[in-house]
């Protein structure tokens, strides 16, 4: 399967230079008062991979998916509950205008959360891992979710920490809705970077 582009009358492939949503991904977001209000805030699609490479190849030449970035974690603070655990896993952005498209190939230590969805025999797959949002930043505001989430009797089970970029929490909703949850609190660094990518990739 490989995806086609629109072309216009003189054959030529047609811009299609429109940003969704229009005020951009990162407009304000909506005040979390209760947890659906995250999904007001989704911006992120996050895949887990066996291959990232072969997974950047096939979603550009299956779904037209072309416009992808590796990107680095050096820095990076991965913990489990409050403790920091090994963690090494490689990471692709990607966008055609829109949400980004997060692909993740899991290495070493702590990543059974990511691949308890990949096939057993590690044979080739692409699966669906989280929904990533994003809130305001502060330490106030990751309190007050995390209080949201306690009420649902839910947790941030994972935490990564990249200074000046994010910090992300991983929420296990996958009892409830089948994915997990990813709450982001951006940094001006991390926004810049994805806007200009989903910008370029319009």
């Amino acid at each position: 399967m490989r995806a086609r582009r629109p072309t216009g009358e003189d054959g030529r492939v047609a811009a299609t230079p429109t940003v969704r949503p229009v005020d951009g991904l990162f407009a304000a977001p909506r005040p979390v008062h209760a947890i659906a209000d995250l999904f007001a805030n989704v911006w992120q699609l996050g895949y887990v991979t066996t291959d990232l490479d072969r997974a950047i190849e096939e979603l550009a030449g299956g779904f037209g998916l072309e416009h992808c970035v590796k990107v680095p974690t050096g820095g990076a603070t991965f913990l489990a509950g409050d403790d920091e655990v090994p963690w090494e896993a490689r990471f692709a952005m990607a966008s055609r205008g829109g949400l980004i498209v997060e692909l993740i190939e899991p290495v070493a230590g702590e990543i059974e959360f990511y691949t308890r969805v990949l096939p057993e025999d590690g044979s080739f797959a692409v699966r669906l891992h989280h929904l990533a949002t994003y809130t305001s930043p502060g330490e106030d505001e990751w309190r007050r979710i995390e209080a949201l989430l306690a009420e649902a009797d839910l947790t941030v089970d994972y935490t990564v920490l990249i200074p000046d970029r994010v910090r992300a929490g991983y929420v296990d909703t996958t009892a409830e809705l089948g994915h997990w949850l990813e709450i982001c609190q951006l940094q001006r660094e991390d926004i810049e970077f994805f806007t200009a990518l989903v910008a370029d990739s319009a």
